[in-house]
């Protein structure tokens, strides 16, 4: 007669299995939220160093070239409501245009005074003949603002011609269209050996962002640098 050995089996139970599915499940949603928190600071963090690095490089521009400077060459205007960028999809190409709701010729013809803040400088270095215009304008189409640099070999009894089209003029923008620069502001102080001092104010900040309107990170750079001109006084 044979003899069968009762087996016995060994398990978890069901109460263990949801226990273990509801742990494994709360380690796995704490583990995913922490890494998408990780990678949206990262990108953020990213963004925010693109945008110190072109405000930066917009300064220290500003520096070496402002800085060797006579003070009579140089005029601040104050354009926001003059002028506008303007891209061209088709031709891929950009354009200062004129809002045409403030004459050109009037407004250029009376460049700000001390303390006064303007969005653009006109400028001649020593030793050049030509002259060079930075400004700020903000986008027809969107929301974005943009650094524009251009240029032109005589503006002395023509400065509303700087940035116009079809004069040889360039045009160079100075921020990428990841950045949209917000505010420029640019005023001057005399000093005392009659120099300017003038001061240049960037408020920006990325085009792209990740957090949701309200969180508590703030989206704009300011950086800010004041130029002495180096005239020369007898």
């Amino acid at each position: 007669m044979k003899n069968f050995v009762k087996e016995k089996y060994e398990g978890f139970t069901l109460i263990e299995m949801l226990l273990t599915i509801v742990i494994i499940g709360f380690v796995m949603l704490i583990s995913s939220l922490t890494l998408t928190t990780l990678i949206k600071v990262s990108t953020v963090s990213s963004n925010k160093t693109r945008v110190r690095n072109e405000s930066e490089y917009v300064l220290e521009l500003i520096r070496k070239t402002v800085r060797n400077s006579n003070p009579s060459d140089v005029y601040i205007y104050n354009s926001l409501d003059a002028r506008e960028y303007v891209k061209n999809e088709n031709t891929n190409t950009v354009s200062i245009e004129s809002t045409g709701r403030v004459d050109l010729k009037t407004l250029y013809a009376n460049p700000l005074g001390e303390n006064e803040v303007g969005n653009e400088i006109h400028f001649r270095p020593y030793g050049y003949n030509s002259w060079v215009c930075i400004g700020y304008f903000k986008d027809r189409n969107s929301d974005k603002g943009y650094i524009v640099k251009s240029g032109s070999e005589d503006l002395l009894n023509n400065q509303e011609s700087c940035f116009q089209n079809g004069l040889g003029n360039y045009l160079i923008l100075l921020n990428s269209e990841d950045v949209s620069i917000t505010d420029f502001a640019i005023e001057y102080t005399k000093s005392a050996d009659s120099n300017y001092l003038i001061r240049f104010d960037i408020e920006a900040e990325p085009v792209y962002w990740y957090f949701a309107q309200g969180a508590p990170v703030s989206k704009k750079v300011l950086r800010q640098t004041v130029v002495k001109t180096e005239g020369l006084m007898w």
